[in-house]
């Protein structure tokens, strides 16, 4: 099965070698991070683990975070898609817009398709999202897909890769009538 997944602007797929420096502007950039990593930039040894899990996920899972590009113009515009949280055997979506095309509406765009894949394709019964509380873009974006809040949980617990941050969870049950 291969991982693309296209919606009217936007094709998320794999990560090649040529969207690295992209991704290495975005993950050095603290206003990017806000919500990842505290505002902290990541280092070149983060990214290169961040980059290599992605591909194992692909390898063993059929899906992962990938490069966001604008069909349009072939620019990376950020990161999305559909990745395992290890410890409880649950698959989490996610999104990061580059602050260049904040509120477009690419996130919720992407997001859309995200949740098609993850039922009609990969058909997983539930889908995650983990949200920083004080991301009001990403809270209204997994409202809009019609997820459940269902309280803060810590991430860590989730994943192990994930720092102990309390995050808010969300939850999306496949709908089988459709």
């Amino acid at each position: 099965m291969a991982f693309r997944i296209e919606t009217e602007r936007l094709l998320v797929r794999p990560w090649e070698v040529a969207d690295r420096p992209a991704f290495e502007r975005f993950a050095a950039d603290a206003e990017m991070m806000r919500y990842i990593n505290g505002g902290r930039g990541w280092d070149t040894a983060r990214i290169d683990g961040w980059l290599a899990r992605q591909a194992r996920n692909l390898a063993q899972h059929g899906c992962c975070m990938g490069a966001a590009v604008l069909k349009q113009s072939g620019a990376v515009s950020g990161v999305g898609g559909i990745q395992p949280l290890e410890n409880s055997g649950l698959f989490e979506i996610g999104w990061w817009i580059w602050k260049d095309y904040w509120n477009r509406g690419l996130a919720t765009e992407m997001a859309r398709g995200f949740v098609a894949h993850a039922f009609n394709i990969m058909q997983l019964p539930q889908i995650v999202a983990l949200v920083d509380p004080p991301n009001g873009a990403s809270i209204r974006v997994a409202e809009k897909l019609g997820m459940h809040r269902q309280g803060i949980r810590n991430a860590h617990e989730l994943a192990e890769r994930y720092p102990e941050i309390e995050v808010l969870y969300f939850t999306l049950a496949r709908n089988p009538a459709v």
